[in-house]
């Protein structure tokens, strides 16, 4: 596998120690904006965890981080402590439980139980996203959507407390293996056999050519 980039992300250091692999890609990081009507709704998951209980607008941001299908969350607990630490939804939504107020308290929808989100917009827009401020709800006024990173540096988001990088490489690898794309990875090596399923295409039906009568 090689990585065509301008930097270095923790799982880098894991290059070589696997089969030698055809898979090339470049990571290359960008900021878009994402519509709100464009992705499927959360409920009342609104990228919130409320410090007080009793405080409306006493809160922090929970960001978002995409990685090859599964997003992880990342939090401030503490109003006295602004280091931001990995939580699960089960503790979201027991925050919003204990700690939240009459429209958080149910209906939150978990993004890893969501087609769209755990399929569709890694396929669209690729394996490693990061959302800083989630805002999809309009309960009080319409917006207009949030910004995203695509191929963020895990290493800024302390992610390696998540996976290893020998796992981290391996996931991203076996991603590319069944998502590649032509305007991100490029598998150069190998017969038109290998080429062609890596494009993506079917090499049963793709190229069959229609019968003449």
């Amino acid at each position: 596998m090689k990585i065509y980039s301008k930097f270095q992300d923790y799982y880098d250091s894991a290059l070589g120690s696997f089969m030698e692999s055809d898979v090339e890609f470049n990571r290359t990081t960008s900021i878009i904006n994402v519509k709100s009507n464009e992705v499927e709704n959360l409920g009342n998951f609104d990228g919130r965890w409320n410090i007080h209980k009793d405080r409306l607008y006493s809160h922090s941001i929970i960001h978002m981080v995409g990685f090859c299908g599964k997003w992880y969350f990342l939090a401030q607990k503490s109003n006295k402590d602004p280091t931001l630490c990995y939580v699960t939804f089960e503790e979201i939504k027991d925050n919003a439980e204990h700690n939240g107020f009459w429209f958080s308290k149910k209906n939150l929808i978990n993004p890893n139980d969501s087609k769209y989100w755990n399929t569709e917009i890694f396929e669209k827009y690729g394996p490693i996203l990061y959302i800083e401020k989630l805002k999809l709800n309009t309960r009080w006024k319409t917006n207009n959507g949030f910004s995203m990173t695509i191929f963020p540096n895990l290493k800024d988001l302390n992610f390696q407390t998540q996976k290893d990088p020998y796992s981290a490489l391996w996931e991203l690898e076996h991603w590319y293996d069944t998502h590649a794309r032509p305007d991100d990875a490029v598998v150069p090596v190998g017969d038109d056999l290998t080429r062609i399923k890596a494009a993506g295409f079917d090499t049963k039906t793709s190229f069959r050519k229609m019968k003449r009568e």
